[in-house]
């Protein structure tokens, strides 16, 4: 039998709730057991297998927790290093995009570090074993600090946020954006759903996840489509960096 327990501090236990997400239907498919606790201070998710499962299982939950430092725990990273919380739209969209570039490159790095055969601690490892990927974070984000500015004019985050769209290949020509509510769909010109990235920010809005997509997307003609007010600065955002047409459906 294969047993593994993944815990987090419980302020982000958001976090763990993506690995939850990412394993359970994996674990029931093997038929396979998952369990939940919840501390004063921590968080905890358990699953169990049998063994001729195993690396299946463990390649996924490698995989998950990798994902929940690389994306989650950097964005958290980055908004500390910066000194920016939720509240802007252009800052977001920033945060969120410069978190998602290069993140495969991370998650390899990570994913070497991670021992998925003990309680795997999210927070333990990223106090005290990223630190190599930690300074390759600081790095990046100097060029943003060195130049704070930069942060309080929507017009030199677009600007930066154009130059890292042009450091990137065009991975669906044709996009289309179906906008519901809160919620959104991704499809390509043959309609086939596209699995979106996600921030995997503390809070993020319908805007801010359509825009990071589109701009890891990098598409050459992109549809809106949508059922309600869709955001002012989203528009403007998207309208400066990309070819947009928007279609309301009643």
């Amino acid at each position: 039998m294969y047993e593994a327990t993944v815990s987090v501090v419980k302020e982000n236990g958001y976090l763990l709730d993506y690995v939850k997400a990412r394993l359970e239907p994996a674990v029931v498919e093997v038929d396979g057991l998952t369990s939940e606790l919840e501390e004063k201070f921590r968080n905890y998710f358990s699953l169990a297998c049998a063994d001729t499962y195993r690396f299946q299982i463990q390649r996924a939950l490698t995989d998950a927790v990798s994902q929940t430092l690389t994306l989650g725990y950097k964005n958290i990273f980055v908004r500390d290093l910066l000194g920016i919380d939720q509240k802007d739209f252009y800052q977001n969209v920033l945060v969120n995009t410069i978190c998602i570039f290069d993140n495969e490159y991370d998650k390899q790095i990570v994913s070497r570090l991670l021992d998925a055969d003990k309680t795997m601690c999210i927070d333990g490892y990223y106090n005290f074993r990223l630190d190599a990927v930690k300074k390759k974070w600081k790095e990046i984000i100097r060029l943003i600090s060195d130049n704070s500015f930069v942060l309080a004019d929507s017009r030199l985050i677009t600007e930066f946020l154009q130059y890292l769209s042009e450091s990137s290949p065009c991975k669906v020509k044709n996009l289309s954006v179906s906008v519901d509510g809160e919620n959104f769909v991704l499809y390509d010109a043959s309609d086939r759903v596209i699995t979106p990235v996600s921030s995997m920010a503390r809070s993020a809005s319908c805007e801010e996840e359509i825009m990071l997509n589109i701009m890891w997307l990098k598409p050459q003609n992109i549809r809106i489509y949508y059922n309600r007010q869709v955001d002012g600065d989203f528009r403007k955002m998207l309208n400066s960096l990309f070819e947009a047409r928007y279609i309301e459906v009643k």
